[in-house]
């Protein structure tokens, strides 16, 4: 009687075993892409390249201009936008004039 148990005790054991080689297989740490990559997937984030069309209706090219902090840009033929050559758009702000406070001029 006790060579049943203590086989059924070692099944036992070795099927946890098992178990426990399974999970950590299935949870290993796998290589991702990369965020560039991730963010080309998303719908609407779109990137351009040179020759393609703008939204206002223009050609997207090379303009020779470097920037120090994008390297070279692509603009468009009909209006000022501009993106990296990787094809991010480049989002110009332009700083807001302050206002004064208004009241009684001296």
């Amino acid at each position: 009687m006790g060579y049943i148990i203590t086989t059924v005790v070692a099944l036992v054991a070795v099927a946890a075993g098992l178990a426990v080689l399974y999970v950590r297989y299935e949870n290993r740490p796998t290589p991702r892409p990369s965020l560039v990559a991730m963010r080309a997937a998303v719908p609407g984030a779109r990137r351009v390249a040179p020759g393609d069309l703008c939204t206002c209706g223009g050609t997207i090219g090379r303009t020779g201009r470097t920037s120090a902090r994008f390297g070279e840009i692509l603009g468009c033929t009909g209006c000022q936008r501009a993106w990296t050559m990787d094809g991010r758009r480049i989002v110009r702000r332009r700083a807001g004039v302050q206002r004064q406070a208004e009241g009684p001029a001296d």
